[in-house]
């Protein structure tokens, strides 16, 4: 893993407690390039906040990054996730293409939610799976139709009854503009990796005037482009490499299509 970087995405909330424990057991792996992306509300300065995580590296972002990327972009009250008016969040591809634009020099970038925990060795589970050639590659990754040249993302079906089973039909909504959805997909975010390719054509998407939920829109615009998308689990909750000596929790449960 020696050029891929590994990233937490996290705010202030997890100067202390749990939060903050969870962040420096990611930093005690000792991955060979290890990141807190740290959304900055309040203008700190690296030293400040990586003194909270045990000297970690950090990476700022904040408002102003979103201003100068135009990344700010409406988030419509009528989408089904239109609640969540923080564009940071709602499209957190945006995040972590500010982490991109910084740091543009890895072949791969995972990205976790700081809600994400791991019980074992993450650093060998992440480094089992390098061996998985693929742009987009999330902990669980859907599909409408059955696109033979996905074998490894399962088609949306009884097993996986994301939003009632009408995830797909919530994702484009109002206000999403997406370039195509000729392989139209769906994910959930809080584990993911990309390709520096990935993350160099949606920046170009971007710029090209495309945006959109960022769980429906990223996996939806790279299979559509031809780029390689990968689901880490199946349909059945079986994990694409069974790697025993790591278990990965989020919100304290274990990953199943149940969370959808």
């Amino acid at each position: 893993m020696s050029n891929t970087s590994v990233v937490v995405c996290t705010y202030h909330r997890t100067f202390e407690g749990d939060g903050n424990k969870n962040i420096i057991d990611y930093k005690n792996q000792n991955f060979d390039n290890f990141s807190v992306l740290f959304d900055d509300h309040y203008n700190r300065r690296e030293e400040e906040v990586s003194a909270n995580y045990d000297g970690a590296r950090i990476c700022l972002y904040s408002d102003l990054d979103f201003e100068i990327h135009n990344f700010n972009k409406e988030i419509s009250r009528f989408h089904f996730w239109g609640n969540h008016q923080n564009p940071k969040y709602f499209y957190a591809h945006f995040r972590m293409l500010t982490y991109f634009i910084k740091n543009p020099i890895y072949d791969n970038y995972w990205f976790f939610d700081d809600d994400v925990l791991f019980k074992g060795d993450l650093k060998g589970m992440l480094n089992a799976y390098e061996e998985i050639d693929s742009d987009f590659l999330g902990i669980q990754v859907f599909k409408k139709e059955d696109y033979e040249e996905f074998p490894n993302v399962s088609r949306l079906n009884d097993r996986m009854k994301g939003s009632g089973g009408h995830w797909l039909g919530h994702c484009p909504g109002p206000g999403d503009n997406f370039e195509s959805v000729k392989k139209h997909m769906g994910s959930f975010f809080p584990i993911v990796r990309f390709s520096k390719q990935a993350m160099l054509y949606l920046l170009k998407v971007h710029q090209d005037g495309y945006y959109g939920y960022s769980e429906g829109f990223v996996p939806t615009t790279l299979a559509s482009a031809g780029y390689k998308v990968t689901s880490m689990l199946d349909e059945f909750n079986k994990f694409l490499i069974d790697f025993e000596d790591c278990e990965l929790y989020h919100k304290g449960a274990k990953f199943t299509w149940e969370w959808l």
